[in-house]
């Protein structure tokens, strides 16, 4: 009824399709049909996931509903269509893996159809239908893909021909975790083949009750980032109150 960060009252709607929404969509529309949701959140772990795994391989599910959890290798033989929502969200995370993420997990999840040789169809619900992403996973040409997702990284210096570092700065209040960041990106050493972005607010802003602010170090491959951070570490201002500050060298999350 209010919201546990600022108390306002009658402000809170669902949004955003899980898979418990979906799956009410779904029984709407198709009451007949024997469906299933595979989820980690789902009680009765990990054996409730090996019966319910037996009951799709025999097939005794019309429809499986799920998270990520579908795409984790898993054989379903009669399993002839794959629908993919917000297909595309991932690319829209700042992490400069997302593509290549992204055409990993579209792939392992579309690849669950006709694993036997039965005809298939996979279809994606994409705001961005020509993104690079989505066109390769139409064209099934992953050679190309890669291809161009390695130019593009080579031009931007990008892992694995550059060197990235996160810095995390969290506190109890907005403007803490800001002005620490802020301050932090101002006490910058001076360098050539090392250069600090941001601040900017997380993806993830707030976590725990902390909110969190984001300063990202990029640098060429040949550059001392261990070196770097040293010195910003000792010339930025010392965490005080409730302020932290977490450094993530080669970072493999960007949240």
């Amino acid at each position: 009824e209010a919201c546990p960060e600022c108390g306002t009252l009658d402000h809170l709607v669902a949004c955003g399709p899980g898979v418990e929404r979906i799956a009410e969509e779904v029984v709407g529309h198709f009451p007949d049909a024997r469906t299933i949701v595979l989820s980690s959140d789902i009680l009765g772990g990990v054996r409730r996931l090996r019966l319910e795994l037996e009951a799709i391989a025999r097939g005794d599910v019309d429809i499986v509903i799920g998270t990520q959890l579908v795409a984790k290798g898993h054989n379903f033989p009669n399993m002839t269509l794959v629908g993919v929502v917000d297909s595309d969200l991932g690319l829209a995370n700042g992490d400069p893996r997302a593509a290549e993420r992204t055409f990993q997990l579209l792939s392992q999840v579309t690849g669950r159809a006709g694993r036997t040789g039965k005809k298939s169809v996979g279809l994606l619900q994409t705001y961005q239908p020509d993104h690079p992403v989505m066109q390769a996973i139409v064209s099934g040409d992953a050679e190309a893909f890669y291809e161009r997702e390695t130019a593009e990284r080579e031009r931007a210096h990008l892992p694995p021909f550059g060197r990235l570092a996160g810095i995390i700065v969290s506190a109890a209040t907005r403007a803490e975790a800001e002005g620490h960041a802020r301050a932090m990106r101002r006490a910058a050493p001076a360098s050539n083949d090392i250069q600090v972005l941001g601040p900017a607010e997380a993806p993830l802003a707030l976590v725990g009750g902390r909110h969190r602010f984001r300063l990202l170090v990029h640098g060429e491959r040949r550059s001392d980032m261990q070196a770097f951070l040293r010195a910003l570490l000792a010339a930025g201002p010392k965490p005080r109150g409730s302020v932290r500050v977490q450094v993530d060298v080669d970072p493999q999350s960007f949240l």
